[in-house]
């Protein structure tokens, strides 16, 4: 009988092993970042529309289509009607490419589960009632209230928070914020 000092059996179960260790690990290390279907998109622009019973709209941009850092954003001032109720729409925007313009307003009412449009508000705003609810009957906040009392002036601030916990007590202060806008508001 020929022995073959190289590979003894012993030699071959720590190669076999060692083959095994290096196909399982090279698998548990793949990229998968470029297949995530949760990545987050680039909001360029936060625009909320008003409207009145009557079916009057009018329409208030955030825009900053450079992104972060650079110009600062172009925010138009909110006017309002005092004693007057609103549906409230918001509609998140990547317009980084004049050319190629998406809605991505589209995704997040697609993966509404994973996503919740917060405000907050300063001064005379009313705080405005989210009227829409996600596949699991949660707040979602694209489609909303607001109720104009008197006059007077302050500030509302809209958030796209990405994976929030919507059970918790103060959603709004979990998740990922994916962009936040802060408008003037008066209400005459």
């Amino acid at each position: 009988m020929i022995q073959n000092k190289f590979f003894s059996l012993p030699m071959m179960f720590v190669l076999s092993l060692f083959a095994t260790t290096i196909l399982v690990s090279s698998a548990c290390n793949r990229d998968d970042d470029d297949n995530n279907p949760n990545e987050e998109e680039l909001i360029t622009s936060v625009i909320l529309t008003f409207t009145t019973p009557g079916g009057t709209s009018t329409s208030f941009s955030f825009k900053d289509t450079d992104g972060d850092g650079g110009a600062n954003p172009v925010v138009q001032d909110i006017t309002l009607a005092a004693a007057t109720n609103y549906t409230l729409a918001v509609k998140f925007l990547d317009e980084s490419n004049a050319a190629d313009v998406e809605d991505i307003t589209v995704e997040v009412a697609e993966e509404n589960a994973e996503h919740l449009v917060c405000f907050s508000v300063e001064g005379g705003v009313p705080q405005p009632t989210v009227d829409d609810t996600d596949d699991n009957g949660k707040p979602l906040g694209l489609q909303n209230r607001l109720t104009t009392t008197t006059s007077g002036t302050g500030k509302l601030t809209v958030s796209l928070k990405h994976q929030p916990n919507k059970g918790a007590a103060t959603p709004c202060s979990t998740g990922d914020t994916d962009v936040e806008a802060t408008f003037n508001v008066a209400i005459n």
